[in-house]
């Protein structure tokens, strides 16, 4: 067969998958910019969730703003919560639940507006009762009985809110512990607990300063059972911040410092880097995997870009990955 011929024969058999609905994907860890945001205007995207029918929510940190990213590409202000003062940071972790109604972790920096708010499909938004006591609100996490799990950074602690609305700290744990960065640019307080992940009964979080991710069971009664480290790696993961799951039960990290992807098997703990800043990330931040047509395969990352100028700027970025997230609960 000529090389012509080949060249023909691939373009047909993309156009057939295309047409049955399948994803195509290019190679692993290849990444796409699909929105760049405006640094001068204070636009640093933070966390990021997707819903089920491939609407992408980005949180800007210091505006406190989240905005929509439908599948047409078309971004738009979708929601505003009370602005962080100048010891708070903004929005941080978002999480959608089954119906539809986005969650974001606020820490504020003020009792008063700090916690977790729950915003509904028009963009109307309350804070969750109890959840001013969180110290420092971070990545959120379902279960699949709906419970709703969030990251206490500064305590290294988990936080749990319930179906029915109440609030309590799920747990408390060393591992979960981190410290304070040398560099005089960092925040200055411990950055322990961060990104969070459930898969099958258990929680994963990543401990940034440990370089670590942490599986915590969750016991038939609810409770916490023992934390184990699941994966440490002071060179690979150091700042690890989101995480998300495929549905093999990889995990994929942004680790934010270094501005890569990182993707960590399931059963060998081998870490491969999926993408790195030639390729166009920028201090990292979080990450969710897409769920409409053609984004299955694919996670979508925020360029949280708050590192030294010459980065390629805060961004909503997709790296394909060749392996679909786990479904939302």
């Amino acid at each position: 067969m000529s090389g012509k011929s080949k060249i023909s024969l691939i373009v047909i058999l993309i156009l057939v998958l295309t047409s049955l609905g399948m994803s195509t994907v290019l190679a692993d860890g290849h990444v796409t910019t699909l929105f760049n945001f405006n640094p001068a205007l204070g636009e640093l995207p933070e966390g990021v969730a997707v819903d089920k029918v491939g609407n992408v929510y980005i949180g800007l940190a210091p505006l406190s703003k989240i905005v929509k990213f439908n599948p047409k590409g078309e971004v738009s202000d979708f929601a505003f919560l009370p602005p962080p003062t100048p010891a708070g940071i903004g929005i941080l972790g978002l999480a959608v639940d089954a119906p539809g109604n986005v969650y974001a972790g606020l820490f504020s920096g003020d009792e008063a507006t700090q916690g977790v708010y729950k915003v509904d499909r028009d963009g109307n938004s309350e804070r969750l009762p109890g959840t001013e006591a969180i110290t420092f609100p971070n990545a959120l996490a379902f279960d699949k009985r709906g419970n709703l799990y969030v990251t206490d950074t500064i305590i290294g602690a988990v936080w749990r809110i319930s179906p029915d609305g109440s609030v309590e700290m799920w747990i408390q744990d060393e591992t979960l512990v981190g410290f304070i960065l040398p560099d005089p640019g960092a925040p200055p307080f411990p950055i322990g607990a961060n990104g969070i992940a459930y898969r099958q009964g258990s929680l994963f979080v990543a401990n940034s300063t440990e370089a670590q991710i942490v599986r915590i069971p969750i016991l038939k009664d609810g409770s916490a059972g023992s934390p184990e480290i699941f994966v440490k790696d002071p060179a690979e993961l150091l700042v690890l911040d989101g995480i998300g799951l495929d549905v093999h039960g990889n995990i994929y990290g942004a680790v934010i410092t270094q501005s890569k992807l990182v993707k960590i098997d399931a059963q060998t703990k081998e870490i491969t880097t999926l993408a790195t800043a030639a390729d166009g990330l920028d201090f990292p931040a979080s990450l969710s995997f897409g769920t409409g047509k053609g984004d299955r395969q694919s996670v979508f990352v925020t360029n949280y870009a708050i590192g030294p100028p010459g980065g390629t700027g805060p961004a909503l970025m997709k790296v394909e990955v060749g392996e679909p997230g786990l479904p939302l609960p």
